[in-house]
């Protein structure tokens, strides 16, 4: 996953037809890991405390608003499909000091493995009859090329003879950061494991094909600036208009913070009804809770970026960061295997739903629950207020104004029981200023 939340701009090497332009795209940009110095590290461990309070509060809330919107609890489980221990052999060889944070120099092993194990699968190859579609190197800030990668994808025809024109991408990247100043940034969540549930989520596919397409893509280079989706979006291998759904994984193997929750992040569902209905109806583990948010509380994360930015409904799957995140330390033995597992099932019954549903996904304009938002921005700056009171944390005297301006705002929301669009606005801004420092 890359680090800020910012405006994914094409640069003049990519084509882009004006028609299928939209005025909602957003930045993106990737720093590298993160730097030193004793102050800068206080303010960033406050900051990351900041936003994983937020987030977890914010998740418990948006899982409770679903429960009673759907009249239900959680969907019952259904016998599991896709195998942890395999997910856990996906992930360790991935993430192995051998791939050596497949960087230049670690890619051409982990390309390797994903087309073996989609050429056992079944599938076919989705490039023009290649494995492989290959990208111009991003370009650096001193104005050169860097070195050049490769896009990987493989697909499965659909069994409807007038559906299976229509295309479900079902992606997660599989670049990391490589090695730098010597040490090796392994990557077993970002995105090791979010290839892993590609790699089994296309072996189920692949045994039972839908009625759409499913096309199966890990993009390279989502560390610079999405460049391999961007690349993708603008070359893809079928009709542009015919791409229905999005599904992105990235991070899928841990948890918020580090703090051990149970939750799964599923993002964009606020432009689809159909699919905000598909995620409820999924079987999933009962020791995996969801919830979603809006993906403008946190902008572009990762790969899904590019196909929002064209009006393609999608999801983004994430557990959310945590502190090894873009560090070295991201090994794969601090990976929930089962969980990983847990949300790659998840993924695969909603493909299932949307793959096999007779009526095309629509894109939908966003319908946010604003109540349930403003109830979980409220929560979380009256924990952090008791949090600084009480010692726990200390807030510097500009961040605490700015808590309880949050915190007395929304609380007047929740009082009269509405939230104004401009309201929203507001409130989406300050939760990305408690976010921001986090990464």
């Amino acid at each position: 996953m890359s680090e800020c939340f910012c405006t994914s701009k094409r640069t003049s090497q990519v084509p882009v037809a004006p028609s299928r332009r939209r005025d909602f795209s957003r930045d993106h940009h990737s720093d590298g890991p993160p730097g030193a110095g004793g102050d800068r590290r206080r303010t960033r461990r406050l900051f990351w405390l900041l936003g994983s309070l937020f987030l977890a509060t914010l998740a418990l809330s948006s899982a409770v608003v679903a429960e009673e919107a759907s009249g239900s609890t959680t969907a019952s489980a259904s016998p599991a499909r896709i195998d942890a221990e395999r997910v856990e052999k996906h992930i360790r060889y991935l993430a192995s000091p051998d791939r050596l944070g497949r960087g230049p120099q670690g890619k051409p092993e982990a390309r390797e493995y994903i087309i073996e194990h989609f050429k056992k699968s079944g599938l076919k190859p989705f490039f023009n009859g290649e494995w492989l579609q290959a990208l111009p190197g991003p370009q650096r800030l001193d104005g050169t090329e860097g070195p050049g990668g490769f896009n990987i994808g493989g697909y499965v025809e659909g069994t409807d003879p007038q559906l299976k024109d229509e295309w479900i991408i079902i992606n997660a990247h599989y670049d990391h950061l490589g090695v730098r100043h010597g040490e090796i940034y392994l990557g077993a969540d970002d995105n090791a494991s979010g290839v892993a549930m590609l790699l089994e989520v296309s072996r189920d596919i692949a045994a039972h094909p839908l009625k759409r397409s499913v096309a199966f893509v890990s993009f390279d280079f989502e560390e610079s600036l999405l460049w391999g989706s961007r690349w993708f979006i603008s070359n893809t291998p079928v009709e542009l208009d015919s791409i229905k759904l999005c599904l992105t994984a990235d991070m899928i193997g841990r948890s918020l913070g580090g703090l051990g929750l149970p939750t799964v992040f599923v993002l964009g569902a606020e432009h689809s009804q159909v699919l905000r209905d598909a995620i409820q109806k999924a079987p999933r583990s009962e020791n995996l809770e969801v919830a979603q948010l809006g993906a403008d509380m946190i902008g572009t994360r990762s790969d899904y970026g590019p196909f929002r930015d064209e009006g393609i409904p999608f999801l983004f799957f994430s557990t959310g960061q945590h502190p090894q995140y873009h560090t070295p330390q991201d090994a794969a033995d601090l990976i929930d295997f089962q969980k990983a597992a847990a949300i790659s099932g998840l993924m695969l019954a909603i493909a299932e739903q949307i793959g096999n549903r007779e009526e095309t996904l629509k894109w939908e304009s966003p319908q946010y629950q604003k109540l349930a938002e403003a109830e979980a921005v409220n929560r979380i700056t009256n924990q952090l207020m008791k949090a600084d009171q009480d010692g726990t944390i200390e807030l510097s005297s500009w961040q605490r104004f700015f808590v309880s301006q949050v915190q007395s705002k929304t609380g007047y929301m929740l009082r009269k029981q509405r939230v104004s669009d401009e309201e929203r606005i507001w409130m989406t801004r300050s939760a990305q200023l408690l976010l921001l420092s986090v990464f």
